[in-house]
């Protein structure tokens, strides 16, 4: 399995932050909050997988400002 790059990590990591908003994660309010639950578990799954792969926790900066 070919290794990803670390900038491709990254902003699968940015868009699971902006989808972890609470404006996103409740679909401004479209949801129920066992739905949003359900969902934030999911993304916070990800994420996980994510730093592992990464293979540490990336900067604020990382993650926003590159």
């Amino acid at each position: 399995m070919t290794k990803r790059k670390e900038i491709e990590i990254i902003q699968d990591l940015r868009d699971i932050e902006m989808r972890l908003s609470p404006e996103n994660l409740h679909c401004d309010g479209e949801i129920s909050r066992a739905e949003a639950e359900r969902k934030r578990r999911t993304l916070i799954k990800q994420r996980k997988n994510l730093i592992q792969e990464l293979g540490r926790e990336p900067t604020w900066r990382e993650i926003w400002v590159n």
